[in-house]
């Protein structure tokens, strides 16, 4: 574990900065970091989505689920995905836009800030929790907003535990280059986050333990 510091992460301004930086190659990510298809798959699966539903998308980014959430909930369901990148956005809008996603709402926010009058059905955080700050209370945050019966869950990687042995040595390196890119914080321990919930957490681990889904049920 490095040292204890404030990490800069907790700046919303600062966050915004750096993804709005990257914004026009976040897209080459996930093919260079060799994201399994079958996770984008399984994510939207362990949402249980039905027509009707409405679902928080956390960290949308470019919405390169938008169109399958979209399709899941119906003309009577609805999408809410919001980001604190107005630059990534911008793209979903444009996904948005030549889709005819009607279903479909971008919020440029901090999930923090968000609010709703109707809880959500179901929640999607894709890549999005480990680049949190605070993702304990990013979680707390988006399960006070889950209806009872409604599932969290959340697409990320780690760091492969079979490969510590050359990871480790290299940590001053990957910290600098994931902090300067906000792709995650490799110090987090998102599944032990996911604990903190206390509810059972169903998990499916991928390509050496990189990836994974992590689905919760929030008690009726």
């Amino acid at each position: 574990m490095r040292p204890h510091r404030k990490s800069p992460r907790l700046d919303p301004n600062w966050v915004e900065a750096r993804f709005d930086r990257i914004a026009p190659y976040y897209g080459l990510f996930p093919r260079l970091m060799m994201v399994p298809k079958r996770a984008h798959v399984l994510a939207v699966e362990q949402l249980g989505l039905a027509p009707g539903h409405r679902v928080l998308y956390v960290g949308c980014g470019k919405g390169p689920q938008l169109r399958s959430l979209s399709e899941q909930v119906g003309e009577h369901g609805r999408v809410i995905g919001v980001d604190l990148s107005d630059r990534m956005l911008a793209k979903a809008r444009q996904r948005v836009s030549s889709m005819g996603l009607n279903n479909v709402e971008l919020i440029h926010t901090d999930v923090f800030r968000l609010k709703t009058e109707r809880p959500f059905d179901s929640i999607l955080f894709e890549f999005s929790l480990s680049s949190f700050g605070d993702a304990e209370g990013a979680l707390k945050h988006a399960w006070s907003m889950l209806a009872p019966q409604g599932r969290l869950v959340v697409l990320d990687a780690q760091l492969p535990p079979s490969l510590s042995w050359l990871t480790q040595p290299l940590m001053p390196v990957i910290r600098w280059i994931l902090e300067t890119t906000v792709l995650g914080d490799p110090d987090i321990e998102l599944r032990q986050e996911l604990d903190k919930l206390q509810q059972p957490v169903s998990v499916t681990y991928m390509l050496r333990r990189t990836y994974f889904v992590a689905r919760v049920i929030k008690p009726a």
